[in-house]
């Protein structure tokens, strides 16, 4: 996970932060499968976005993006 903003450039958002048993991002998931949970990151400040980059290329595209809210 990638974090930046207008202000700052992408840096790493993960965190050392334990949430708990359950599945993680890297996992599988089929057509319309689902799963619920919390995710914690470590950002600079509100707003912004994290891109997600999955383990098979970190350094290529992103395979989503979260636009955080400023406020």
């Amino acid at each position: 996970m990638q974090w930046e903003d207008e202000q700052t450039a992408a840096q790493d958002a993960t965190t050392l932060e334990g949430v708990g048993e359950g599945d993680g991002l890297d996992t599988t998931y089929k057509p319309g499968q689902s799963v619920t949970g919390t995710l914690v990151l470590d950002v600079g400040r509100k707003g912004g976005k994290v891109g997600y980059y999955g383990s098979d290329d970190p350094s290529g595209e992103p395979a989503f993006v979260v636009e955080l809210p400023k406020s």
